[in-house]
């Protein structure tokens, strides 16, 4: 996603107060391996400053990402779901996100 000029450190708050939970759990739950909130160091073509990356052991695993956020934000008061809308819309471009899939053939975690 591309955050707005100057927004990089409050964008990094409200992705920890409101996303990073919702990771925490997939993570604890074995849903997911490792996850991450990184940013571009060499700049590209500007279309982006900001990149979340997770990593499943498979898509299975991938396709219970999207219906965790779903139901941590339905079981939050319609208030505090517009407000964490409204905060995410105030710090970011929407229309400069992107999506990105690959597939690891050679994947080691240490200690597996």
């Amino acid at each position: 996603m591309k955050v707005k000029p100057g927004k990089g450190a409050d964008y990094r708050r409200a992705w920890e107060k409101y996303n990073k939970p919702v990771y925490d759990k997939l993570l604890a739950d074995g849903v997911v391996l490792a996850y991450g909130l990184a940013v571009e160091e060499v700049k590209t073509d500007g279309d982006f400053t900001h990149f979340v990356w997770v990593a499943t052991a498979n898509m299975g695993a991938a396709d219970k990402i999207g219906p965790t956020f779903t139901a941590d934000r339905n079981r939050r008061s319609e208030e505090e779901r517009n407000a964490i809308a409204e905060t995410l819309a105030s710090l970011t471009e929407p229309d400069k996100a992107r999506s990105l899939v690959t597939r690891a053939r050679i994947f080691r975690i240490p200690g597996k």
